[in-house]
């Protein structure tokens, strides 16, 4: 019996032996693994396994002793004990498959898990270890990286080159930045050109050059510009290499397919936006037509007639580079004429019956003042152009109209100008404001509109410019009023 005990105490004491050694190697794995300088997710994975098995061979060992157990031992102490040290196993396990799944998930995940005063790691999401510390990278964001883990989003090569940081850039911001080496970040957003659809390159400068189509904000190569490429004769767009080919016009001008889709051919397409930009003058209260007149023809010309009536009319001389609507008009003057009898004092060498009277009549010519009056004889819009363009132009030539047939006088043509872009720009915000007016219209007015203010020309633009500041503070019908009088605008 004195042997048994010894036996099982020997057993007892060789069981605890090796729980002790267990918690020591336990602890010397954890202690090591903080001290580490590179981790990776297998490495992570095999300790993990070690302590299992390190705890089943104790759980083994524990099982055995409580078997021989004679009194001496305390098995419900030691079954605790020993559903202890599964729990931890347990834990210690979540935590390595939590890490790995952090890795895993990619730099996004690993991101948000970073803690923002800098003590993990940006890029993998994990604490940096005793050494890692100092090898360690930091922006001035506050951001902080690994070294291995200090590489760029596009080629994962690393930014660190030696020990000194590259050239690299942080693209976007918060939570969605990236880092990449220059030269990616230079290839994969450098400018694509709308037209060949390649990416443009930079010059010996580093500079990429590019002209940039105004309002839509499409970016092409310079080169394109001028070696005849289309560009759509409604919305100043450049033909890209491909996709849909542009129209021709009969007059060599082109169209794009949008453009097309509502093009304005003749009298007959025409005739409903005339009669509708009439009608807008009442909305202000006033006559497009004047007291005495009828609406004047209009006509939809190419741009060859229009070309040779602007040569002979002589308005648009030096002022725009392409003429688009034209509003002929011609100055009549009316000199009256007549004669009536008139008496005058008998000079000597009178007949004897007007020598008796002191006098005779005659007949006299009296001519009255000149009468000048403005006729419109006709309006020219330039014909296959977008409905809303079309009426915009034609707006334009109206207030030329009102103008020449309410008795205005002559204008500058910065004053004249700029009040016909008022009238055509008031005209196409209407239209910008009408219900049933599709998502493309709305677009295609926002454009027209963004033209006439931001023309650089000194009279078409500044005109319209000066005039919509005086119609801000005025109105209409009191700037017209204030211009007929003073030829000036208030």
């Amino acid at each position: 019996m004195a042997r048994l005990g010894v036996l099982v105490a020997r057993r007892r004491d060789a069981a605890i032996g090796r729980d002790e050694r267990a918690k020591s190697a336990r602890a010397r794995v954890v202690i090591k693994r903080r001290r580490m300088t590179t981790t990776t997710v297998e490495d992570d994975a095999a300790l993990a396994r070690a302590i299992a098995a390190l705890e089943l061979e104790r759980a083994s060992a524990a099982s055995a002793s409580a078997a021989l157990d004679d009194g001496f031992l305390r098995p419900t102490a030691r079954e605790a004990s020993t559903a202890d040290d599964e729990a931890l196993a347990r834990r210690f396990q979540a935590e390595e498959d939590a890490k790995a799944n952090a890795a895993s998930a990619g730099p996004s995940a690993a991101t948000t898990a970073a803690s923002s005063d800098g003590s993990r790691c940006r890029g993998c999401g994990l604490a940096f270890g005793m050494f890692e510390g100092l090898a360690s990278v930091r922006l001035e964001n506050g951001s902080r990286y690994h070294g291995r883990c200090f590489k760029c989003a596009e080629c994962a090569g690393s930014l660190l080159e030696g020990s000194q940081s590259c050239d690299f850039v942080i693209h976007g911001s918060g939570a969605d930045a990236r880092m990449m080496h220059k030269k990616c970040y230079m290839e994969k957003h450098k400018p694509r050109c709308s037209v060949c659809d390649v990416g443009m390159e930079a010059d010996a400068n580093g500079v990429i050059r590019f002209h940039i189509e105004p309002f839509w904000g499409a970016k092409s190569c310079p080169a394109h510009a001028t070696d005849g490429t289309p560009s759509c004769d409604g919305c100043r767009r450049l033909q890209p290499r491909r996709g849909e080919a542009y129209v021709r016009l009969p007059d060599d001008r082109m169209l794009c397919a949008k453009c097309v889709s509502t093009v304005v051919v003749d009298q007959h397409d025409a005739e409903p936006l005339f009669q509708d930009i009439v009608q807008f003058f009442g909305k202000f209260g006033l006559s497009a037509l004047g007291p005495n007149s009828t609406l004047p023809p209009l006509y939809m010309c190419t741009q060859d007639v229009m070309d040779h009536v602007d040569v002979e009319e002589a308005w648009h001389r030096g002022r725009t580079s392409q003429v688009r609507g034209m509003c002929v008009s011609h100055t009549e003057t009316v000199d009256v004429v007549y004669r009536e009898p008139t008496w005058t004092k008998q000079t000597r060498g009178g007949s004897m019956f007007s020598n008796l009277l002191g006098g005779g009549f005659q007949m006299v010519e009296r001519r009255l003042p000149r009468l000048v009056t403005q006729k419109v004889s006709a309006i020219l819009v330039l014909s296959c152009l977008p409905r809303l363009l079309c009426g915009q132009i034609l707006a334009h030539e109206c207030m030329h109209m009102y103008l020449k047939l309410n008795g205005f006088p002559t204008l500058e043509p910065i004053i004249e100008e700029g009040l016909c872009q008022l009238f055509s720009l008031l005209w196409i915000e209407a239209q910008m404001a009408k219900p049933e007016i599709s998502g493309e219209d709305v677009v295609f007015t926002a454009y027209i509109a963004d033209a006439i203010k931001s023309d650089e020309s000194p009279i078409y633009g500044d005109g319209a410019r000066l005039a919509l500041a005086a119609y801000t503070e005025h109105g209409l019908v009191h700037v017209l009023d204030f211009v007929k009088r003073t030829r000036n605008l208030p």
